[in-house]
């Protein structure tokens, strides 16, 4: 206790100042944290604010007893069942089910005819709260009067600010309080309302899990429905994510450290994991069976959480309805009379009641009410795509206290990398491993993590495939449709911004390549993108049509189990041998700080790519010459280089391929696996017949003839409904569109890593933020100033690039340049100019 109070004196000249200008801004309306709010509404929410930051250093959590007090017979005694109804997560040999003590409001019910009951518990982190009258009784009120309900039953749960009250204490206490309801009451449970708010929220979706895994097998039959008032619905967050990020941190009276309160002490510091689904049930969906109500204040820190908790639970199959109280902060149902939102308290309860008894009973379909909103979700970003740009795009974003979205139409995150994961990854989150180039696998466990743990995992909408997108000059916001798989009507969004985090491969439709006759061959035809799902080609004989490193990446991974593997190319590529472990890379981590250690492997991969792009294009001959003795050290005596690893271009004209560990020439070296350089003349049902005469003989054939290019992820654009075609436009900066307004696109590099030249233009942007700011300006556009000559974005010859690079927007001359490398155009991003060729208004 000593160090909190010490704590509380250092703290209190920081927080009585903190509060005294607030007081002072609340007198005048434009300097309030919320203008709607009334003067008495904004210097109370600032003074529960004061009170919970001293609870919160203070932590001391309610007292707990199980005499009556005030409340006298409406207090009752609830004793535990048989222990055989505590099992799974419920089940622990230290936290054993104890007494429980619930208030009655008006009183115990005499009947069980035509009575309708809300057991309902407290908020409060789990650290503070009671269920007794000073603590729930204007929740009480309002139920009985608003929400249809003729009697509440409060529950005084234990806490977890009190000795060896953690988790599961919490839930088996609610699991013995719906228990008493019905069977010691003997109310049927088509006459139970299951209700919380806050923590409270967390509780009753831990109990609505019990019922759905153990229900069944126990007897507990779920209630009518359920109703949700500012749940906590993500206990992780508090632990790793600061609360203080959130846009509404201002408008709301929660803090941080409260808060981390209660998410340590719930978890025994940790000792439980904080992620699971019935602490975080924000991250694990699953299909409630009853209706389901959710309130949430626009001006609460969790507001952002509430809403996605109601759509993916909707996206689940649960009948929600999720309605937001304009101008409200945090369970202002709770504390309603104490910060001045009683009407909004027993508004809140009618529209519960209007939901439960009046579109329940008509058989109404119970859906999110977008119109309860005040408009469709609004953001101060919204961004297409969840690959590694649009995850990185959205860190920029929350690290300038931006909202933001990210709709990405495939339903998990989807990563391709050909490049180290140095360069390609975050950095503000390290890459531990040994691999340097690590499969595909490891790779989307690295960037789930490290979206996980930048809490904005929590922002995105899998299966919203963005269709069309217009900018309204009226309302100086960007109108997204997305199509959502399974539904009909697509759903509406708006932002300030639009970020394009697509890249530029089309992953519906392969590059069509023309090869005489393939569609009469008698055998198995796979294009490696839509790949069968456990195909089996064992023993089989395989010719993998390309050169490309497709190609060069499945002839090694094939010739595991196949008879023999067969490349055939047309016409050669650049092949490069890079180890997948460095021991310099062990070497720093075992030694250096892991960020640091990050940073340097990063820079060291970062430099060798632009020193070797700069030495094979200022060099050409030498870069030959050093490919091709690095190549034929590596071949088996029975394959020439000439003509199999002579290319018709030089160094970097086109992308290397890289063979890691060298796998692809060990291929060739273990006598399972050749090459074919020739044209393909025709495929027959069980040959391909080769210009030069020769045949091959395969079981399969794999066409890794090259990827399809898709720039902005086939989105239509509009500007204010008139049509934009994307490619017609010169793009500033690599960045920004010719007279599109607040629009970026995230591209990276041709030779080097995708992820830096995105991350490039997230830095350019928020230079570009803070230089609006500036001229308080909510519109950025550019336009071209003067005639100028067109160049392309993209300087490779590859096949794909010649067939399809006039998809993406054009390159011209000064701020109109297409990238140069990524330590000259990260110090233009953040240093350089912004204002020419930029209007803003």
């Amino acid at each position: 206790m000593a160090p909190a109070v010490l704590q509380v004196i250092v703290s209190t000249p920081w927080l009585l100042t903190s509060f005294f200008l607030g007081f002072l801004k609340a007198l005048l309306p434009h300097t309030r944290p919320a203008p709607e709010w009334s003067i008495n509404q904004a210097v109370r929410v600032r003074l529960v604010r004061l009170i919970l930051q001293y609870w919160s250093l203070l932590r001391v959590g309610d007292s707990m007893t199980l005499k009556p007090g005030q409340e006298r017979d409406r207090f009752k005694v609830v004793t535990p069942r048989s222990p055989k109804l505590y099992q799974g997560q419920l089940y622990d040999k230290e936290i054993t089910p104890k007494p429980v003590g619930v208030t009655w409001t008006p009183a115990e019910p005499a009947s069980r005819a035509g009575i309708m009951v809300a057991l309902h518990f407290h908020g409060g982190a789990f650290v503070i709260g009671s269920g007794r009258d000073h603590d729930t009784g204007f929740f009480a009120k309002a139920f009985t009067k608003n929400m249809g309900c003729t009697h509440v039953c409060t529950p005084q749960y234990r806490l977890s600010s009190h000795p060896h009250s953690w988790f599961p204490a919490q839930l088996q206490d609610a699991v013995t309080s719906y228990i008493h309801l019905l069977r010691d009451c003997s109310i049927p449970p088509e006459q139970i309302i299951i209700s919380g708010d806050s923590a409270g929220g967390n509780l009753v979706l831990g109990l609505m899990r019990y019922i759905h895994e153990f229900g069944g097998e126990l007897d507990i039959p779920a209630p009518a429905g359920v109703a949700l008032w500012s749940p906590w619905v993500d206990v992780e967050a508090a632990l790793h994510q600061d609360m203080a990020l959130s846009p509404n941190y201002g408008t709301d009276y929660l803090n941080r450290n409260f808060g981390y309160w209660g998410a340590s002490t719930v978890t025994n510091d940790g000792k439980i994991d904080p992620a699971g689904p019935y602490l975080s049930p924000l991250h694990h969906p699953f299909k409630i069976d009853v209706p389901m109500y959710v309130n949430a204040g626009s001006r609460e820190v969790l507001y952002e959480d509430i809403c996605e908790l109601a759509l993916r639970y909707r996206d689940a199959g649960c009948k929600v309805s999720l309605d937001v109280s304009e101008g409200c902060p945090h369970d202002f149902l709770l504390l309603g009379p104490r910060m001045g939102f009683t009407q909004a308290g027993h508004m809140a309860a009618r529209k519960a009641n209007r939901f439960f008894h009046r579109e329940g009973s008509q058989g109404h379909p119970y859906v999110i009410e977008r119109a309860k909103m005040s408009s469709p979700p609004s953001y101060d970003a919204i961004i297409v795509g969840a690959g590694i740009s649009g995850i990185n795009a959205a860190y920029r974003l929350q690290s300038a206290s931006l909202t933001y979205t990210i709709l990405e139409a495939r339903s998990s995150l989807g990563i391709r990398c050909d490049s180290d994961i140095y360069s390609f990854g975050f950095t503000w989150s390290p890459w531990t491993k040994e691999e340097v180039m690590p499969s595909g696998q490891q790779i989307k466990e690295y960037v789930t993590r490290s979206a996980h743990e930048q809490g904005i995992d929590q922002h995105m909408r899998f299966k919203h495939a963005v269709t069309k997108a217009n900018w309204n000059g009226e309302t100086k916001m960007w109108e997204v449709h997305a199509a959502v798989k399974g539904e009909e009507e697509t759903l509406l969004f708006t932002s300030r911004f639009l970020f394009l985090g697509t890249g530029y491969y089309d992953y519906d439709t392969p590059l069509q390549t023309t090869i005489p006759g393939i569609d009469k061959f008698g055998g198995k035809v796979i294009h490696p993108q839509f790949w069968p799902k456990d195909y089996d080609y064992t023993d089989k004989e395989v010719v993998v049509i390309g050169s490309g490193a497709t190609a060069v990446t499945v002839l090694p991974a094939m010739t595991d189990k196949a008879k023999r593997v067969t490349m055939l190319q047309r016409s050669p590529t650049y092949i490069m041998t890079r180890r997948n472990k460095s021991p310099l890379q062990n070497a720093l981590f075992a030694f250096l700080p892991t960020m640091f250690a990050h940073f340097l492997n990063r820079m060291f991969y970062i430099l060798t790519s632009i020193l070797t792009t700069w030495f094979c294009r200022t060099f050409p001959g030498a870069a030959k010459a050093l490919v091709r003795s690095l190549t034929v050290s590596q071949l088996p005596p029975s394959i020439k280089h000439d003509p199999h690893f002579k290319p018709r271009y030089n160094p970097w004209e086109q992308r290397f391929c890289a063979s890691m560990d060298g796998d692809f020439f060990q291929a060739l070296r273990g006598g399972k696996a050749d090459i074919v350089t020739d044209t393909i003349k025709q495929v027959t049902e069980k040959s391909i017949e080769l210009e030069s005469g020769a045949s091959l003989h395969p079981d399969v054939i794999v066409t890794a003839t090259g990827l399809k290019l898709k720039f902005g992820g086939g989105v239509s654009m509009s500007v204010d409904g008139k049509p934009i075609n994307l490619s017609e436009m010169f793009a500033w900066k690599s960045a920004m569109i010719q007279d599109v307004p607040n629009m970026l696109f995230l591209t990276g590099y041709e030779t080097a890593s995708w992820t830096l030249g995105a991350d490039v233009n997230m830095h350019m942007f928020l230079h570009l933020l803070r230089e609006m700011k500036k001229r308080n300006a909510q519109v950025a556009v550019p336009r071209v100033s003067k005639p100028m000559k067109e160049v392309s974005m993209m300087k490779l010859k590859s096949t794909y690039f010649k067939v399809g690079g006039h998809v993406f927007p054009k390159g011209g001359q000064g701020q109109w340049e297409p990238k140069a490398d990524y330590l000259t155009d990260l110090a233009g991003a953040k240093w350089g100019d912004v204002v020419t060729d930029m209007e803003f208004s």
